[in-house]
């Protein structure tokens, strides 16, 4: 069964150059365990919960090409970045009700 792929992430404003190099590193990882991009947004405004400066939507083959990505050591790799670039990140893994 496909899954969706939603992150959502609130950028660091003191370290934009780890932002970039999570992002030139995790997009090709995305792409290279089947992902396709719905969309990439910039939040414009909060109607509620918690603010966030950017979306991304991805679709994948199954849950599990996402868990296997997410635990390989490519992507271990880069999450010490991400914690740098990122002040906050949601990795949310949706299927169909």
């Amino acid at each position: 069964m496909s899954a969706t792929l939603v992150v959502t992430g609130t950028p660091n404003p003191s370290e934009m150059e780890a932002v970039q190099l999570y992002l030139k590193g995790v997009m090709p990882l995305l792409m290279g365990a089947g992902g396709a991009l719905v969309k990439r947004l910039k939040v414009t405004k909060v109607a509620s919960g918690r603010p966030s400066g950017m979306v991304l939507v991805m679709d994948f083959p199954s849950e599990q090409a996402v868990e296997d990505l997410f635990a390989s050591d490519a992507y271990q790799a880069l999450i010490e970045t991400r914690d740098k670039g990122f002040s906050e990140m949601n990795m949310l893994i949706a299927g169909e009700m």
